[in-house]
């Protein structure tokens, strides 16, 4: 009697590049999907020397390579939810958008514009405005953190994450959960519905990659069908868990989020599927009330620290 084939695990892809330090970028990604049981697979789009303290070097990888990973992976493995990071070119975006046209799988984009160190990683304007109007349109959701916000908005000096949460609706986003809000947290617009998305705050110095683990966790939560709202809060939590249980032995001066300690990542979490079914009552209830207005509500303790770990 042949014994029953056991269930498909969650495949997750990731677009993005190298971090040397293991923290964050492609390495990070990795860590995260593995976090929560989901398998990765990896497009490398750019190589980074670096640690958690900053940026030495860099340089992409050639177009056409990229472009072998991509159809090699989808071809073979496929994907149930993919995640973009850095951008590093107009070309490398418009590669990457007309290689993902047409696949049945969530897509998440992190744009990632700068590192936590501030090492500038966007390839410019052009890859900036590439990124806006092929690859948003595309995506379940982007996740910039609140800098990167009003880089892609132009609004510079708004205070209020739902305006530039509207506004990137406006210009393509299909949703957005914008993170480090002003007085902490982070912030859902799926177009319909503005929620604040509170949490703990710990200041262990241990952010270096938080904000990539948490766009791929949502990527693994979204490929197993959870709904946005659940997704991003427990995408939240997971992040908020592997920086208080961060690696502080790893690093001078700044150290990497840690998704795989025991303590990082909750049963709850880890097993979350589609059967996690969301409402907005539901939501507003873990999260703090909805609201229309586009005002920024109260959202009581903060997630992470100031600092997200934009990975490279």
């Amino acid at each position: 009697m042949t014994a029953p084939r056991p269930p498909r695990r969650t495949r997750c892809l990731t677009i993005g590049s190298s971090d040397s330090s293991g923290g964050a970028g492609i390495q990070g990604d990795l860590k995260a999907f593995a976090s929560v049981g989901a398998y990765g697979a990896t497009v490398l789009v750019g190589v980074t020397a670096q640690s958690p303290a900053g940026v030495i070097a860099s340089a992409p990888v050639d177009l056409d390579l990229v472009a072998a990973q991509l159809d090699t992976v989808l071809a073979d493995i496929g994907a149930d939810g993919v995640k973009v990071g850095t951008t590093w070119s107009a070309a490398l975006m418009h590669l990457v958008a007309d290689r993902l046209a047409g696949i049945p799988a969530p897509l998440v984009v992190d744009p990632v514009l700068v590192t936590a160190a501030g090492s500038g990683l966007s390839g410019g304007q052009d890859a900036v405005d590439a990124l806006c109007e092929r690859l948003l349109p595309m995506a379940a959701v982007t996740t910039p953190n609140f800098a990167e916000a009003r880089r892609l908005t132009g609004l510079t000096d708004e205070t209020d994450p739902a305006v530039l949460a509207g506004a990137l609706v406006r210009r393509g986003a299909r949703a957005v959960v914008i993170t480090d809000v002003p007085g902490g947290g982070d912030w859902l617009f799926d177009g319909r519905r503005h929620r604040a998305v509170p949490g703990p705050r710990h200041a262990t110095g241990c952010e270096h990659g938080a904000g990539c683990a948490h766009s791929a966790l949502l990527t693994a939560f979204l490929a197993r069908g959870v709904a946005l709202p659940r997704a991003a809060e427990l995408a939240h939590r997971a992040v908020a868990a592997g920086v208080a249980n961060g690696a502080v032995d790893i690093g001078r001066d700044r150290h990497p989020v840690d998704l795989l300690t025991a303590s990082a990542t909750d049963t709850d979490t880890a097993n979350a599927t589609e059967t996690d079914t969301d409402t907005a009552s539901a939501t507003e209830s873990a999260t703090g009330a909805a609201t229309d207005t586009g005002a920024t509500a109260a959202v009581g303790a903060a997630v992470v620290g100031g600092d997200r770990g934009r990975p490279a």
